[in-house]
């Protein structure tokens, strides 16, 4: 077996839908062994969401390769104790429902630590655990909405926007992972547990790049501004004579004076040019009207042309890419994040891979690897024997109880 920093940490992750699963899968590439537990009637409810085929989600697949899956009615009193059981065995619990649903099953971190004094127990929810809004259920959007992220997003004088993907989820997973791996170092050295919690509000809210402090500073909250930054000029994506999109991001006011010498327009740059705080500050109240030189210059050029003028000066630029491009993209697939996957049900499909690179060791997804997403309940036996030792007897029982279940 591979040495993976995660190797022998044991996840019980209740979460769901997308922002939990994302951690604990972010966890699984480390080398966490995850068992998810799934509560009737149906378990995770992405197993059913699109694209579907052969009766298997592909989303679910996404986020979920690789773990194990018990069925565990969390409701019932035997269910509870189960779970209790199952957390001395554990060194991480993760959940992302509602805050003070597991506190109101009575299987929040209190009980937890009782059972495992050592046990991290790692929640994500909508607005947090205290505060006016942490009754509030939340799913992605909400969280762009009140994080702030959908009033900078979209272009000036039209309706609000959300990002494409659920960045709030991501995020979200992405500090829980990083907190649960703060955790566990914390653990080594204390012999200790922690309960740790991440909002997606505050995911959001911190990663609104300068418009926090710029607000803090003028007043000025900022408004949304397209695809445009007030860094630089040009700054926009520019479409080319055979119809390509290219985002061009150019921060050197040197090489403002380049460019639109290099177009032919001296007069812009006898009027724009400096290397100051009003010539910054003139170049970013007319940017628009800049881009709009830098645009016109740009309809005359194909794709190949305008990318090398502008690599042969250093300024950052890059063809707007779809998914499908991206699939086959010769950077992606040299640094193994698109991997293809034989899957018993969904066929052929390729999926994204770990983007953390280990020089001295290989993360995520290996070459000629497979993992697949286990079903509702599929590794019951194996968790409930070898993790709690209970006797086939015992497990058929919880099964005609319906404490344990299988989809």
């Amino acid at each position: 077996m591979i040495n993976k920093p995660l190797n022998g940490i044991k996840i019980l992750d209740l979460s769901w839908v997308y922002a939990g699963p994302f951690a604990s899968m972010l966890l699984s590439d480390l080398g966490a062994e995850v068992v998810k537990v799934e509560g009737p009637p149906f378990g995770d409810w992405v197993r059913l969401a699109p694209p579907l085929k052969n009766g298997s989600s592909g989303y679910f697949y996404m986020l979920n390769r690789r773990k194990k899956s018990i069925g565990l009615d969390l409701k019932s009193a035997k269910g509870k104790q189960v779970f209790l059981d199952l957390v001395k065995q554990f060194d991480v619990v993760l959940e992302n429902f509602k805050a003070g649903t597991m506190d109101k099953l009575g299987l929040g971190y209190d009980q937890a630590r009782e059972a495992n004094p050592k046990i991290i127990y790692g929640s994500i929810n909508g607005f947090g655990s205290s505060g006016p809004y942490a009754h509030m259920p939340c799913v992605d959007p909400i969280a762009q909405a009140m994080g702030g992220l959908m009033s900078l997003t979209g272009f000036p004088g039209q309706p609000p926007l959300k990002t494409g993907p659920a960045v709030a989820d991501s995020l979200s997973g992405l500090y829980l992972a990083l907190g649960i791996m703060g955790a566990l170092r914390q653990m080594e050295q204390t012999g200790v547990g922690s309960r740790l919690e991440v909002s997606m509000m505050d995911s959001v809210f911190s990663v609104l790049e300068e418009s926090v402090i710029r607000t803090s500073m003028t007043g000025d909250p900022g408004s949304s501004r397209g695809n445009t930054d007030p860094l630089g000029a040009p700054w926009d994506a520019f479409e080319t004579k055979d119809g390509h999109w290219v985002m061009v991001c150019n921060l050197n006011p040197d090489n403002f004076d380049k460019i639109y010498r290099m177009i032919g327009r001296e007069d812009v740059v006898n009027e724009y040019c400096g290397f100051n705080e009003a010539a910054a500050e003139k170049r970013s109240r007319d940017l628009l009207k800049l881009n709009g030189i830098f645009a016109e210059w740009a309809k005359t050029k194909d794709v190949e042309e305008f990318q090398k003028i502008l690599l042969d000066m250093s300024i950052p630029n890059g063809i707007v890419k779809n998914v499908k491009e991206l699939l086959d993209d010769p950077q992606l697939k040299s640094r193994n994040m698109v991997v293809d996957i034989d899957h018993p049900a969904l066929g052929q499909i390729k999926t994204f891979n770990l983007p953390i690179k280990f020089f001295d060791n290989e993360m995520g997804i290996q070459p000629g690897e497979n993992p697949l997403e286990p079903t509702v309940g599929e590794h019951n036996s194996q968790i409930f024997r070898e993790v709690l030792g209970l006797s086939e007897a015992e497990i058929d029982d919880l099964k005609k109880e319906q404490v344990i279940w299988a989809g």
